[in-house]
């Protein structure tokens, strides 16, 4: 089984993470207007997959969106309007030319309405492009999207709205903080207890604090040394609060009783016993992190008798932001041949 930092490095960038995980919060906080015209009864549709494979990729390389979401609005439109977010964490030539590029791509595919965002992560104050023009005698387009720039963001203004438990300003923070503290080891290491301290505080949810917790390793990584700070730290707090999200030393408990079990299985020649374990510990790691709907995943984990294939479920059991996207990885794997 690959190792945490493996399967972290596996991710196009912690921002496209951050933005599934908190969608809801981080529109809320950045374009306020939209959101008060979103429909948050109805869940967002992540279908940034689906127009990949309707258009691939073109000779000049990737022309699709970090994250295209569907959403639906209060006033009944059937169809719902799509909201392509990206986040840009350094210059990129001609950047206005390929958001026009994702939104005339999407609108030909999907002929709806389309808002396009996005935050520009990098270093550079004076690199904020916002509108694509085009112009000759008779025709004139001028595309304009909405940006959002980090740097611009005050870190009291985001402190202020994480204080509200607004998760997406506090890893906003986070990702600011990781810009300052670059090189700087020790001033990361503290950065990451107080961003801690401050989701400890203020009330977040246990889902969210799961969340956070696992995107600010990510985000602000640090040596093994002062991991095993971090996660003193941690353990210290859900010892306290009594709260029920599992940490990284719990993972790397389960990882490792997980490993002794198969190697003591294949030994004693229990493949058998090998699949049993797995599906436990996948439901065990699950009713840990989302409690008794937990109940729900149990068919499909108990249909596959796979092991490599239930090894794959279990990375996703201890990292999927919620329960209802490791169902639907759950009935991939399912659907697979190996599983027929």
């Amino acid at each position: 089984m690959e190792s945490r930092e493996q399967s972290r490095a596996d991710y196009d960038s912690p921002w496209k993470e951050f933005i599934t995980v908190f969608f809801r919060q981080l529109i809320k906080l950045i374009l306020h207007e939209l959101y008060a015209m979103i429909d948050w009864k109805r869940r967002p549709q992540f279908v940034d997959a689906e127009l990949r494979r309707l258009s691939p990729q073109s000779e000049t390389g990737k022309l699709y969106p970090d994250r295209l979401a569907r959403v639906w609005l209060k006033n009944g439109e059937p169809r719902g309007v799509y909201i392509h977010l990206e986040a840009q964490s350094q210059f990129a030539a001609r950047m206005e030319e390929r958001v026009f590029a994702y939104y005339a791509r999407a609108w030909l595919e999907l002929r709806t309405d389309i808002v396009c965002i996005v935050i520009y992560a990098d270093k550079n104050p004076n690199w904020r492009p916002d509108r694509y023009v085009r112009e000759l005698p008779g025709t004139r387009l001028d595309f304009q999207f909405h940006t959002v720039k980090l740097l611009e963001m005050g870190e009291r203004y985001l402190t202020e709205q994480a204080k509200r438990r607004n998760p997406a300003a506090l890893m906003l923070l986070a990702f600011r903080k990781a810009m300052e503290t670059e090189g700087n080891i020790d001033a990361r290491f503290e950065a990451r207890k107080r961003l801690i301290a401050l989701m400890m505080e203020y009330g977040y949810t246990h889902n969210q604090q799961a969340q956070i917790l696992r995107l600010l390793e990510w985000v602000l990584m640090l040596p093994e040394t002062l991991e095993r700070q971090v996660d003193e730290l941690v353990e210290e707090y859900k010892r306290r609060r009594k709260t029920p999200f599992v940490s990284r030393l719990e993972k790397r408990a389960i990882e490792k009783g997980l490993a002794e079990g198969r190697e003591k299985g294949l030994a004693e020649g229990r493949a058998e016993g090998q699949v049993e374990t797995l599906r436990k510990t996948i439901i065990r790691a699950l009713s840990r992190r989302f409690g008794d709907a937990a109940k729900t995943a149990q068919p499909l984990v108990e249909a596959i008798s796979d092991a490599p294939a239930l090894e794959t479920l279990f990375d996703a059991a201890l990292d999927v932001p919620t329960l209802e996207a490791f169902l639907e990885q759950a009935r991939i794997v399912s659907s697979a041949p190996e599983n027929a």
